[in-house]
């Protein structure tokens, strides 16, 4: 069950990548070929730090993960604090979406079950050691 799971977080951290690397594109071309999915109603100082932040969780996981790095728990929880923070400066700062709320809480939710399984003794001894 472990390994189904681990998996299935390189797939989401995957995708957090590719998310990541497609806002830096995004902010830097103006003109994508995708519909773009970066908040308009964010400055461009706060995305960067946005998109920063999730590359970063996404390549430390990543990096972590492949190399059975025993450390990425204690990572992780940095760069998902990370992203909590930026979240809240988004949520209370320029959204205005009627569900910023509820986004931010199932956001919170994410993070702390991904921690939580992070930090279970047999997930880290399957997959950090």
């Amino acid at each position: 069950m472990f390994k189904i799971i681990g998996y299935l977080l390189v797939v989401v951290h995957l995708f957090l990548g590719v998310w990541a690397t497609g806002g830096f594109i995004e902010m830097v071309l103006k003109n994508v070929p995708w519909k773009p999915f970066t908040n308009p109603e964010f400055p461009d100082w706060l995305l960067f730090i946005h998109w920063g932040s999730v590359l970063f969780a996404a390549v430390g996981f990543l990096s972590g993960y492949f190399t059975r790095w025993d450390k990425t728990p204690q990572l992780m929880t940095v760069a998902y604090g990370i992203m909590a923070l930026v979240c809240v400066i988004e949520t209370f700062g320029y959204m205005t979406s009627e569900t910023k709320y509820l986004a931010m809480g199932a956001e919170y939710v994410a993070y702390l079950l991904i921690l939580i399984l992070l930090f279970t003794p047999r997930f880290a001894a399957s997959h950090f050691r």
